[in-house]
């Protein structure tokens, strides 16, 4: 397991979306050794508020050639 920083989008009234789950390629998540790195990357990625778009901190299994 990483911690990944995950990019949403605002996509319906209550609907946030992944960009993995909408295909956007480019976005996808990123991924950390600690949860600190992350937090730090995420504080950066929201440092612009946004409606409609914001970076999430969150475990996530990594794939094998991360590992």
């Amino acid at each position: 397991m990483k911690w990944a920083l995950i990019v949403y989008f605002f996509v319906a009234p209550g609907i946030w979306k992944s960009a993995e789950e909408l295909k956007y390629d480019g976005w996808y998540r990123m991924f950390f050794d600690s949860e600190k790195i992350c937090q730090q990357y995420e504080r950066r990625f929201n440092d612009t508020p946004s409606m409609r778009i914001k970076g999430v901190c969150e475990l996530s299994i990594a794939p094998d050639y991360l590992k």
